[in-house]
């Protein structure tokens, strides 16, 4: 089976415009206070979905076969991804979050029955001892846990691991020798380089590849950059000392290899079993 993976994407702000100003990241996108967030607080389902729908739009002409899904607003955020997906014939791999920063068992336990695993903002906004039970409770259940680490500034990696996270996203502030860390846990890493240079951050893509990190390739949110993994992939080469080769294998081999995407079996309810 062939594959074209987009394996970072926040398409629940599709909807959202957010002009010409020059935003920093934390007041963009960071929870719970970032205009990201209040204006999915603010909107209806219906634009929600309208917006989801012409990102799903995006991804199928691009010719993706499957994504992967940071939904928040917790189960009725997963609902709303799986009322859009309606008749798409994408592969979705659906990561839920919390509604708020912190650990319920019972809402952890909600998202995991109808995604595929969580997927969490970064160690900096949350209490680090409520988002390890989080961790513990998704581990627990054989589930994907992916958090971003070290997108704006460095974050304590030994702390981010401690996490015993599936992937990671960003490391676009890590050090080299964060970087060496990962690739020796062999812990596979998103970069998004369209979101990163929106936020004028360019991560150390080439010292990632020379360490032997398993890089993976994401659009990250809808509301920046349209969900064109085909677009991302040609930014990717035009702007980094990368292969055309090394691209490849970022949205093919190494998510297939990373997370069995290719095996996943399509429920019912349109999330995947992972391996």
């Amino acid at each position: 089976m062939e594959i074209l993976v987009n394996s970072h994407t926040h398409i629940g702000d599709a909807f959202i415009d957010i002009g010409d100003k020059n935003w920093k990241l934390d007041e963009l996108v960071a929870p719970p206070h970032g205009f990201k967030h209040e204006m999915m607080r603010k909107a209806s389902e219906g634009e929600i979905i309208e917006g989801m729908k012409k990102a799903i739009s995006v991804m199928e002409r691009c010719g993706t076969t499957h994504f992967i899904d940071f939904r928040e607003g917790g189960v009725e955020g997963i609902k709303i991804l799986k009322k859009a997906m309606g008749g798409s014939r994408l592969n979705a791999i659906i990561l839920g979050r919390p509604l708020e920063l912190r650990y319920d068992s019972e809402e952890v336990n909600g998202i995991l029955r109808i995604s595929d695993g969580i997927g969490v903002s970064s160690i900096s906004d949350w209490d680090y001892e409520e988002l390890k039970k989080v961790a513990d409770h998704v581990n627990k259940k054989k589930k994907i846990f992916a958090i971003h680490a070290s997108e704006a500034f460095r974050e304590d990696i030994d702390a981010v691991l401690d996490l015993k996270p599936s992937f990671l996203i960003h490391m676009s502030s890590a050090s080299r020798d964060d970087i060496e860390i990962v690739a020796d846990e062999n812990i596979p890493l998103v970069v998004c380089p369209r979101s990163n240079a929106f936020f004028g951050i360019r991560p150390d893509i080439e010292s990632m590849l020379e360490c032997g990190v398993s890089l993976l390739l994401g659009t990250d949110n809808a509301m920046i950059s349209p969900p064109d993994i085909v677009e991302e992939m040609k930014f990717l080469m035009e702007n980094f000392d990368v292969s055309r080769e090394q691209v490849g294998e970022m949205v093919t081999a190494n998510p297939r290899k990373c997370l069995n995407v290719s095996l996943g079996i399509q429920q019912s309810d349109g999330s995947k079993n992972m391996p």
